[in-house]
């Protein structure tokens, strides 16, 4: 599912970037989440000599050639050691402590894991330079694109103060920083607690899922879509210093992502919409698509039924994957 498919391989060799990514020594923080393990499987495809950094690394989930490294990013002697001896050419930074909940006892979880595991990292690559770091970050922050927003959550003042970081890395120490800003991903392997394998989940096991309002909107993008505007995002020349939105740049409401996900299983269960409280202080996030166009090249190839139906097929021929543990 990670491969790329033969039009984005296409487009890679149009852009003369194909050869640059194979044989390129990569560096992926968090290489064992959901968008980390795809990102490193299209890598591999592509002929990148990949290596997997997570601090709760599964060798088993990798393939084969990737080379993993279980890494504690909060650890900065082990963080140094690790790029001293990759010395990796592209860094992609995605590890974070991904909770989007308004809770007091996230707040010092996320300010260690997603800001000081990030300083140590950039303080590494400043004295161990790469040709690129990406920084992955997040919608929620709310530098994107909403003046004198508040941070909805622990989570996102963690990742607006992890980007302001990277960008006084980039003007103050010079490390190449690229600021990856991706909307709501979703797609096979998702963890289950994320809304759209929740529905999915929870109408093949027959239980109706609980929703809030449903009124919160939001811009999707397919994982593969994602990945592709990563490696972008990763090789293509003078984007040192930007900001990238990666998204479909178009916003639907919850509700309607709930809805399609009901139509397309024809399922007799009905979700429950206003059973949980919305969370305070949301935002539509809707991916500023056009600029992101005219700096990488490309646009999301995958219609949102389509990556729902094949999200929903994936999830159906893989029960071993959502039935665990529930």
């Amino acid at each position: 599912m990670s491969e790329l498919t033969e039009q984005q391989q296409d487009l890679l060799v149009s852009m003369g970037l194909r050869d640059v990514v194979k044989g390129c020594r990569v560096l992926i923080t968090g290489a064992g989440g959901f968008v980390g393990l795809h990102l490193c499987e299209a890598l591999i495809g592509l002929g990148a000599e990949v290596h997997a950094l997570s601090r709760h690394i599964h060798a088993h989930r990798m393939p084969d050639s990737v080379a993993t490294c279980a890494v504690d990013l909060c650890d900065f002697a082990s963080v140094k050691s690790c790029l001293t001896s990759v010395k990796p050419e592209v860094v992609y930074h995605l590890a974070s402590l991904v909770n989007t909940r308004q809770r007091l006892d996230l707040v010092l979880p996320t300010l260690k894991n997603n800001l000081e595991g990030s300083v140590n990292l950039f303080v590494s690559l400043a004295e161990e330079p790469c040709e690129r770091l990406v920084v992955v970050g997040s919608s929620e922050e709310p530098a994107a694109g909403r003046l004198g927003a508040v941070a909805s959550s622990p989570y996102a003042a963690a990742k607006e103060a992890e980007t302001n970081y990277a960008r006084m890395f980039h003007s103050v120490f010079s490390l190449p920083v690229v600021l990856a800003r991706p909307f709501m991903s979703y797609g096979p392997r998702q963890p289950v607690e994320k809304i759209i394998p929740y529905v999915i989940t929870n109408l093949l096991n027959a239980v109706p899922p609980e929703i809030g309002s449903g009124r919160r909107v939001c811009d999707l993008i397919f994982v593969q879509d994602l990945v592709m505007g990563l490696i972008l995002t990763g090789f293509n020349s003078g984007l040192t210093g930007k900001s990238i939105d990666l998204g479909a740049g178009m916003g639907i409401t919850i509700r309607e992502v709930v809805d399609m996900i009901c139509s397309l299983m024809d399922s007799p269960i009905m979700p429950k919409f206003g059973a949980i409280p919305d969370r305070l202080y949301e935002s539509p996030q809707i991916a500023n698509a056009e600029e992101t166009f005219r700096l990488l090249g490309y646009r999301p190839s995958w219609y949102l039924s389509d990556g729902i139906k094949t999200t929903i097929e994936w999830y159906r021929t893989h029960p071993e994957f959502y039935m665990t543990g529930r």
